[in-house]
């Protein structure tokens, strides 16, 4: 029987864990050099999980990180234009190694992520489909759609040279913002 392990993530696990990102999903730095390459975003991710560690939670198999999802502290401004939404934690990364999706991993991190957090908890979910990527793993865990953000938003931000797909010529990528409101 297949033993998988959730725990908070220790500094030893961050190189995995970047580059789990770097790999699954790029960065979700908008900030960046438009000279982007592998190595230098996989520096970034790193320096990223190195110096928040506390916040993330690892799922690991056989003593390798498989899956990841983090959140971030109590926020107060948004970039994505939401209305009323004062105090909120945003999630940082939810990721879970191809070999591995599709066995609960990411639902339960997800979860383990959003216990104990009283703030409304929102999700920049992406895909290249008819809908984002993590929809239904967004609705078993209680997350509702709050703002279509339209197949341009990563573009218009300059995002496509760090994305995982940088070598792809994508001429759109569907991002919404889900929350997730906590009682």
């Amino acid at each position: 029987m297949e033993k998988y392990i959730f725990r908070k993530g220790e500094i030893d696990d961050a190189k995995q864990m970047a580059i789990l990102i770097t790999d699954l999903l790029g960065t979700c730095d908008l900030n960046n050099n438009q000279n982007d390459n592998r190595e230098s975003i996989l520096k970034r991710n790193l320096c990223h999980i190195q110096n928040n560690i506390e916040k993330y939670f690892v799922c690991s198999f056989n003593e390798k990180v498989i899956g990841l999802c983090g959140i971030s502290e109590i926020m107060h401004e948004n970039a994505y234009g939401l209305e009323n939404l004062p105090n909120f934690r945003e999630i940082l990364y939810l990721v879970v190694d191809k070999n591995f999706q599709r066995k609960g991993i990411g639902n339960k991190l997800l979860n383990i992520t959003c216990e104990n957090i009283k703030e409304p908890i929102i999700y920049e979910a992406w895909g290249d489909g008819e809908y984002v990527n993590s929809k239904f793993l967004l609705e078993r865990s209680d997350f509702h759609l709050l703002k279509d953000l339209g197949n341009t938003y990563y573009k218009d931000k300059g995002y496509c040279v760090s994305c995982v797909n940088r070598n792809k010529n994508c001429f759109s990528c569907h991002a919404e913002i889900w929350i997730k409101s906590q009682l």
